[in-house]
C-alpha cells in the first residue's frame, strides 16, 4: 500500500451550530463517500490537510483515522474553497480500494522551461491537467514533460506524454496539449 499521509478525523452531525464551531476551531468539513456506502460527515484539522495537500497534491492517497478507531484509505475527490477567505470550505474523499481502477486528473509539469525563454519562445498550454487511470497507489502526482528541445512551431500531444507502469491515458494520443509559441 502507498499510503502518503495519516491524517484524523471528527465524526461530526449535520447541526447548524456544531459545523460553525468545529469551522471556528480550526477544521474543515468533509464527506467520505465511496461505492457499497453511505456519506459520512466528517471533520478533518485545516492545517493538518493544507500541508499534506501542498506536500503531495491532489492525487496522494490519505488514510482518515478516527476517535470511533475506524479507518479509511481515500483520495480527494473535490474541494470546495471559500472565494472571501481563500480557505478551504468543504472536501469530498472518496474511499479506495487500492485493488480497484480509478480515474485521475494528473498535473503536468514542464521541465527545461528555462531553455525555452532563451530563446524568446512560451509554451502555450491548453490544459495543464491530463485525465488517467490506475491503482491508486500508481496514480502519479504529476507528470513531467521536457521542453528544452523543443523548437517554434512544436506541437505537445498527450501521447507524447510518458506514462509511469500501470497508468493509462484517458483520452486520445492525439489531443493536442500546448505548442511552443514564440514570445
Amino acid at each position: 500500500m502507498a499510503i502518503d499521509v495519516v491524517l484524523s478525523y471528527e465524526i461530526r452531525s449535520n447541526l447548524k451550530s456544531e459545523r460553525n464551531k468545529l469551522i471556528n476551531s480550526g477544521y474543515v468539513l468533509a464527506n467520505i463517500n465511496g461505492r457499497g456506502m453511505e456519506s459520512i460527515p466528517i471533520a478533518v484539522r485545516r492545517d493538518e490537510f493544507s500541508k499534506a495537500y501542498k506536500k503531495y497534491g491532489r492525487n496522494c492517497v490519505i488514510k482518515l483515522e478516527g476517535k470511533d478507531k475506524n479507518s479509511y484509505d481515500v483520495m480527494v475527490k473535490a474541494i470546495q474553497v471559500d472565494p472571501k477567505k481563500y480557505k478551504y470550505y468543504h472536501i469530498d474523499f472518496q474511499r479506495v480500494v487500492f485493488s480497484d481502477t480509478i480515474k485521475a486528473d494528473v498535473a503536468i509539469k514542464y521541465k527545461g522551461i528555462e531553455y525555452l525563454q532563451a530563446k524568446r519562445l512560451l509554451i502555450n498550454r491548453l490544459t495543464d491537467v491530463i485525465p488517467v487511470s490506475g491503482l491508486p497507489q500508481d496514480i502519479p502526482h504529476f507528470i513531467e514533460f521536457d521542453v528544452s528541445k523543443l523548437e517554434l512551431g512544436a506541437n505537445i500531444y498527450a501521447g507524447d506524454l510518458n506514462m509511469p507502469a500501470g497508468i493509462k491515458l484517458e483520452l486520445d494520443e492525439k489531443t493536442l496539449i500546448g505548442s511552443i509559441i514564440s514570445g
